[in-house]
């Protein structure tokens, strides 16, 4: 079998490398694997195995759906743990770090998923697990011996003045800088903004309440040009639907440009902002990217980053440190001025 596999190893190299070094590859495997044995690992999952693993799928969707995790996020985790159970083939309490480490590599090697993707799904994995080990369903957590993956530390861009700039003067229609501005303000998260009814404004005040995740509320604010915007999108509707100003009220607060004005979905939103993006030539537009931008903006201009965690809704400070590496930028401005 060892010479099945090292054959198998050199073909899908093959194309990859030069004859020097397939033939420096085709040495180093034989003489590493010399008087290697290889043993085929049984996959068979006990007739009890199935039916018991899926209840202990069922029962930590269930702890994490009463602690007020959101559909999509269940989907996710459910999604990861089947996938993975389906690949390996084995029940749960079999499964090992090296079990794991094989997924993931097949995962990376042949499906060409993200480093950062598998930093994610582990982390499924994990929370999966510890939930098993606390209720003593199994032994311990593999994923914890699977070893913290390496990422190459990328920092992720704001928007630049000049590209806020481009993307204002492309916005086409009212709705669409109206829904900018609002973004740029209140810096919340395209799924809390999805839900916003008319009513949740307190125009006089310039303020709203949101529901984040775990359905935790947090009051964030507007500007005074996202009100201006807002108000003028609003006073627009009223007039194009012939509604009342407390007929509104119920409404949702962006909606779609066409009849019947239906509440403009997540991914009517993250569309809305791909098309203005190529109309501004402004690459990577999208409604997270607004949140990193006020974010970074207010910490340049002093505000605490405490007091930016909580506008944020960030459960750790941890997380709004990483909007504080763009302001790297600073640092020349600073030496130029103090060196």
């Amino acid at each position: 079998m060892i010479e099945q596999i090292l054959e198998k190893v050199i073909n899908t190299m093959l194309p990859h490398l030069d004859s020097g070094q397939m033939e420096q590859l085709h040495n180093a495997l034989y003489i590493n694997f010399h008087g290697v044995e290889v043993r085929e690992e049984c996959y068979e999952v006990a007739e009890t195995g199935i039916d018991g693993d899926a209840l202990k799928v069922k029962m930590f969707v269930a702890s994490k759906k009463a602690v007020n995790r959101q559909e999509n996020t269940l989907k996710q985790y459910t999604t990861e743990i089947c996938k993975m159970l389906d690949f390996l083939g084995k029940r749960i309490e079999d499964i090992t770090a090296m079990d794991l480490r094989y997924y993931y590599g097949v995962m990376r090697e042949q499906h060409g998923i993200k480093m950062t993707t598998m930093q994610t799904r582990l982390h499924y994995l994990s929370s999966f697990w510890d939930f098993l080990t606390t209720e003593e369903l199994v032994t311990s957590n593999p994923v914890k011996r699977v070893g913290i993956l390496k990422l190459a530390k990328t920092i992720k861009k704001p928007f630049s003045q000049e590209e806020m700039e481009a993307l204002r003067v492309n916005c086409t229609v009212l709705r669409d800088r109206a829904l900018m501005e609002f973004l740029y303000s209140t810096g919340v998260r395209v799924s809390e903004l999805a839900l916003l009814n008319v009513c949740d404004i307190e125009m006089g005040r310039q303020e709203l309440i949101v529901f984040g995740k775990g359905s935790k509320e947090r009051k964030v604010y507007l500007t005074d040009n996202a009100r201006f915007y807002l108000k003028r999108y609003l006073k627009e509707r009223m007039k194009e639907e012939g509604i009342t100003e407390e007929e509104l009220e119920n409404k949702p607060l962006f909606a779609t440009l066409d009849q019947p004005h239906a509440r403009l979905t997540v991914a009517g939103i993250q569309y809305m902002f791909r098309q203005l993006g190529r109309r501004a030539g402004v690459k990577k537009v999208h409604p997270h990217r607004f949140r990193r931008t006020i974010a970074t903006d207010l910490l340049n201009r002093g505000m605490p980053v405490e007091q930016v965690s909580k506008l944020l809704g960030h459960e750790k400070l941890d997380t709004t440190m990483i909007y504080c590496t763009v302001q790297e930028e600073n640092v020349k401005e600073s030496h130029r001025k103090f060196a």
